[in-house]
């Protein structure tokens, strides 16, 4: 009431529309907002460029909606002179929003119409800034604004939408633009809808406009991305990045979301295909679509799946470059190729993501994911299963109470190891006691579990992409190493890397040292290449112009060097149990774990010509014998004998590597530098507070400078403003 009342002085404000060029209608759908029509219409009201009409549409509401609209129509007429229709259905229109946009659209007059939702609330500035954008850009017919999300109690959820619109984080909505309308559908509308709510957008009433909105009634999801679609054929369109819109997200159960996503699939399919089918789009735009819709997650195609079997995987959060997650999204593709559906339930930790962003995320860094995705564990219809696996130990425990009857556990390291003596060590050792059937990469990790803790355990070997890595003799070779450098996995043992190569490059100065698999960073006393993180394409490049490749994990062998050897890049690699079952003598040199050793084994590579030779022929052809097909044919065995209850034990494993570890030579200096290493973000910060010096510098020289009347001015300006 306050506001009406601060209102009345503003009466012929409202009334003189001379005042302004254009008319904006304004169409307020509700249904059952009792609690928020009230705000909703004040919000209106205080607009700094009024409205000419509002039309306000009940669907049959079961609150008290009817009632404060009515009491509110009252105060208007008493107060302004815009002109107020309410339409009141008899009969709830059945949930689809876009019939009732189309009803209001229909007696709308003004030049302009603006369909406010009834929960959402507009900034009083709204309408002034849009206004001005349709000014300055006569061509465009719809103009949108950034929004905030709030929930039911109108707190803030998130200060702005670009999250959403921006899924690949290119900047576009942090600046105002304007673009041609069929420019804005082909580079962004073709795959998804950035406007993620439609009280942002001001619509130019252009003819035509009504049809656009009859035809998007047959939907019930996607209709106001086929209206922008549609809408922009027509003309352009003009945003704003000020955040000038509050939308309100809504609690909503689970059943009913699923319903909207199956739902939703078949529309965003129509949009899609009509918008391609217009437009020829490029390759990029129609695998981005084909990413929107894979990204949907819940929903999948009953009628491709062969029905071998149901499976739920539980997998732990993930960031970008996991060499471990790669291997479960590859694994459970071939899962799928082979006929079984395949489900993926992800337990979040780095951020608050959905089914959507974490498919996009997979695509962008891992390559295409064929399974349903789910967030949580908690939401598992263990009926629908026929088995359930395991990722890590922290997944085991739940795949452990599950009441699925067939358990499994795809371990790819002793993940005990990752710990000191903790809580966490025994928990993690703890789960390969549950029973659950393993299934492991490589040979001595399978061998440890079933000796260690009498679990029946199946394995698969390392194999590496023969399509990606292979020789490439078109590619100079330089005398150079290079070292898979990731310093916050422990296992990588990383310092005594860098130490390793730091006694390389001070007995050999002509040996150029490359770094990949993290942010970039400076290392004192070290002359390196850092090349961050690197494509599978990227890495075959490396892989074939150096002429030692240097990867460490202490517990289980990783990929990479068998992707080195692949390239026909000699390895360097730690004696010890874990590796003496897996690495082959004919590719790697395995060193003792000290910088020493390990920088004897370089130099015995780097200073033999023949040897390095010899051992990148050795290593390129023992894994000829071990493409990625393989390993995934001996993963689906192994699957489907613990599935089908067969009695397949596991056979103990002989050493691959039967030489002993390199030891130091004594020729090595032991008096070396201490390094220093600056990280990504403390090189960022370093430079942010140089180019501050350097601003405060140049404005005491600016005001070394200034008369004594302009000192006057700033002290006078500075008491009275604070600036």
């Amino acid at each position: 009431m306050s506001l009406m009342n601060n209102r009345n002085n503003k009466r012929d404000t409202f009334g003189k529309q001379s005042q302004h060029k254009h008319s904006v209608a304004v169409v307020v759908p509700n249904y059952n907002y009792a609690d928020f029509i009230e705000e909703r219409i004040d919000s209106i009201l205080s607009q700094t460029y009024p409205v000419s009409q509002m039309i306000i549409l009940d669907d049959a509401s079961t609150d008290d909606s009817v009632k404060l609209i009515e009491k509110k129509i009252k105060e208007i007429n008493n107060t302004t002179k815009i002109d107020v229709v309410f339409i009141k259905n008899r009969k709830n229109s059945g949930g689809c929003v876009f019939s009732q946009w189309q009803k209001g659209i229909k007696e709308a007059s003004g030049e302009f119409i603006w369909i406010a939702e009834a929960d959402d609330v507009a900034d009083e500035h709204f309408l002034e800034v849009a206004m001005k954008k349709y000014e300055e850009y006569p061509s465009a017919v719809l103009f949108y604004s950034d929004s905030c999300r709030i929930d039911q109690n109108g707190e803030i959820l998130s200060e702005t939408c670009t999250d959403w619109a921006d899924m690949w984080g290119k900047g576009r909505w942090n600046e105002d633009y304007f673009n041609k309308g069929e420019d804005e559908i082909i580079y962004y509308l073709s795959g998804t809808n950035p406007i993620l709510n439609v009280s942002s957008v001001v619509w130019k009433n252009i003819p035509g406009l009504l049809k656009i909105f009859e035809e998007a009634k047959r939907f019930k999801v996607a209709g106001d991305w086929y209206i922008y679609t549609r809408v922009l054929e027509d003309g352009d369109i003009v945003y704003s990045s000020k955040v000038l819109n509050k939308y309100r997200k809504h609690d909503k159960g689970s059943a009913s979301t699923v319903v909207k996503l199956s739902k939703e699939y078949g529309e965003v399919v129509t949009v899609q295909d009509r918008v391609s089918q217009k437009y020829n789009l490029s390759k990029d735009k129609l695998e981005w679509q084909k990413i929107r819709r894979k990204g949907m997650g819940m929903v999948e195609n009953e009628k491709n799946i062969k029905k071998k079997g149901r499976v739920a995987w539980f997998v732990p959060d993930f960031v970008g470059g996991s060499g471990g997650h790669r291997t479960i999204f590859q694994n459970i593709n071939k899962l799928i190729d082979d006929g079984y559906a395949c489900d993926m339930y992800v337990r979040l930790m780095y951020s608050q993501r959905t089914p959507r962003t974490i498919y996009e995320d997979i695509v962008r860094d891992y390559g295409d994911f064929k399974g349903d995705i789910y967030t949580g564990f908690e939401l598992v219809d263990v009926k629908k299963y026929d088995a359930i696996v395991a990722t890590s130990w922290d997944t085991a425990e739940p795949v452990q109470k599950t009441y699925i009857k067939k358990k499994m556990y795809f371990i790819q390291d002793y993940e005990p190891w990752f710990f000191p003596m903790s809580e966490e060590f025994l928990l993690a050792k703890g789960t390969y006691d549950y029973g659950l059937n393993g299934i492991s990469i490589g040979r001595w990790l399978a061998n440890k579990i079933s000796n260690e803790h009498d679990a029946k355990v199946l394995n698969f070997d390392f194999c590496a992409d023969l399509n990606v890595y292979k020789r490439d003799k078109s590619i100079k070779k330089e005398n150079a190493v290079c070292f898979i450098y990731q310093p916050i996995k422990p296992r990588r043992c990383s310092n005594i890397g860098l130490k390793a190569l730091q006694i390389v490059q001070a007995v050999r100065p002509d040996v150029d040292i490359y770094l990949y698999g993290s942010n970039k960073m400076e290392i004192s006393n070290l002359r390196i290449k850092h090349l961050g993180v690197l494509s599978t394409d990227k890495c075959n490049k490396l892989y074939n112009k150096c002429k030692v490749g240097l990867c460490f994990s202490s517990t289980n062998p990783s990929r990479i060097p068998f992707e080195m050897m692949a390239a026909g890049l000699p390895v360097v690699d730690l004696y010890g149990e874990n590796t003496i079952y897996d690495l082959p003598e004919d590719g790697c040199l395995l060193a003792e774990p000290s910088p020493e050793a390990i920088a004897t084994a370089i130099l015995r590579i780097i200073d033999d010509d023949k040897f390095q030779v010899r051992l990148s022929r050795g290593g390129a052809k023992y894994m000829k014998q071990f493409s990625l097909e393989k390993g995934f044919k001996q993963f689906i065995d192994s699957f489907e004998n613990y599935l089908n209850s067969k009695s397949n034990s596991f056979k103990k494993p002989k050493k691959l590597y039967l030489k002993k570890g390199i030891t130091p030579s004594v020729d090595l200096p032991t008096d070396m530098p201490e390094m220093k290493i600056k990280t990504f973000e403390e090189i960022e910060a370093e430079k942010k507070r140089i180019a501050e010096e350097e601003a405060r510098l140049a404005d005491e020289e600016w005001r070394k400078n200034l008369t004594i009347p302009q000192r006057v001015y700033l002290k006078i300006r500075y008491v009275l403003t604070g600036r």
